[in-house]
């Protein structure tokens, strides 16, 4: 199943929930699954933690806005 990488602004989180959101159906077909970083857990290196979901992505969408453009 394919896999998607959210990179996105956390201004911007409202528009990554729409677009989940919008997701939804073919995740529940199970044609699709997805993540980003408000998924990692307490404890867990937060770098370790993106860079193996990045390294595993098939698709990595970008979200990008002026917030995006500004961010570290």
């Amino acid at each position: 199943m394919p896999s998607l990488f959210f990179s996105y602004s956390h201004k911007d989180e409202n528009l990554r929930d729409q677009l989940e959101t919008q997701l939804a159906a073919l995740q529940r077909q199970g044609l699709i699954s997805s993540w980003h970083d408000r998924r990692i857990t307490a404890g867990t290196e937060i770098d370790t933690a993106i860079d193996k979901h990045l390294d595993e992505a098939d698709v990595i969408l970008l979200l990008i806005s002026p917030d995006f453009i500004g961010s570290d």
